[in-house]
């Protein structure tokens, strides 16, 4: 039973870093834009005309002046107002409120924002299990990702753990300023923050706004790959999903694909939906990974909430490090 929970908890482990790295070495992408609001579009330029000055009578010493008659004012020719051209970011909506997802990603803002991820990473085999779940906030379209996070882990019987209220075997918070991170161990009370990589800007970190190769990469799939249009929390999104194999997943992210090789692993489910503004809302990665006498089932689900501004996340005080 040890062992096999050592293989469940490195299984585990390994599969959300290969899904937290799936979410990373792809192409930057995302739009700040409210999910299905319409288009923003520039201000039309107004009209403009100059009206014809009245000239002053000039007069001299020795002659009287005369009361100057006003020169009548002729009315401005007024300029066409053009058509005002719609901000890029988003993909326009139908009548029933449905757009082209391949429209939305080609039109997404880079303006960073902010949003709440929740991702829940679950291992299984032979009925024994282990959740890692990761929440938090986080910058996106940043150089850095600024964020702070907490990451738990628990393991058990199948169907009695869910991440939750379970004891955790790890409870970590991380926060990154974009200058430096820092951790703590959150299942021990009082514990200090310890620095972390001077750099900032843990490529670990998920990412939303890159995965735009995975997301080209199911429109390419052809139309069995195009799910249609779901509420994904709360939100209208469009579904795209397909079995990808090691050989796409290479074309699109060379670190994931050699994790999978590294695992035994052939192919991976990806599920990804998208909003107007080709924002990420959510994702779902599944895949088998052999072992041994036995195989191990992963699935991995994320989404992300509450976007908003670009926010600051300050280093914690001299007093709270160690």
């Amino acid at each position: 039973m040890t062992i096999r929970r050592t293989t469940l908890i490195t299984t585990a482990t390994l599969l959300a870093l290969s899904a937290v790295a799936a979410c990373n070495d792809g192409g930057t992408q995302s739009a700040p834009a409210a999910a299905g609001a319409p288009a923003t579009a520039s201000a039309p330029a107004s009209a403009t005309a100059s009206a014809i000055s009245t000239p002053s009578a000039t007069a001299t010493a020795e002659t009287p002046v005369p009361t100057a008659t006003p020169t009548p004012t002729a009315t401005p020719t007024e300029t066409p107002t053009p058509t005002p051209t719609p901000t890029a970011t988003g993909a326009p909506v139908d009548a029933a409120g449905a757009f082209d997802p391949a429209v939305a990603l080609a039109n997404a803002d880079r303006t960073p924002y902010a949003a709440t991820e929740t991702m829940k990473t679950t291992a299984a085999a032979d009925g024994m299990g282990t959740v890692i779940t990761q929440t938090g906030r986080i910058n996106f379209n940043t150089p850095t990702r600024e964020s702070r996070i907490e990451t738990k882990m628990t393991i058990g019987d199948v169907g009695d753990i869910d991440g939750g209220d379970d004891e955790p075997l790890l409870w970590m918070e991380t926060l990154n300023t974009g200058q430096a991170t820092f951790m703590r161990d959150k299942s021990k009370p009082g514990s200090a923050w310890r620095a972390g990589d001077a750099g900032g800007g843990n490529s670990d970190t998920a990412r939303a706004d890159d995965v735009t190769g995975y997301a080209k990469a199911l429109i390419e799939a052809g139309p069995a790959a195009r799910k249609g249009m779901e509420r994904k929390n709360g939100v209208p999104t469009y579904h795209l999903g397909a079995r990808l194999t090691a050989a796409q997943v290479k074309a699109i992210d060379p670190k994931a694909y050699q994790r999978m090789v590294d695992k035994g692993v052939t192919a991976q489910d990806h599920d990804l939906w998208i909003d107007r503004a080709g924002r990420v809302v959510a994702q779902k990665m599944s895949m088998k990974v052999p072992g041994g006498d036995t195989t191990a089932t992963s699935v991995i689900t994320v989404s992300y909430t509450d976007f908003g501004p670009r926010e600051t996340f300050t280093a914690p005080t001299a007093a709270a490090t160690s």
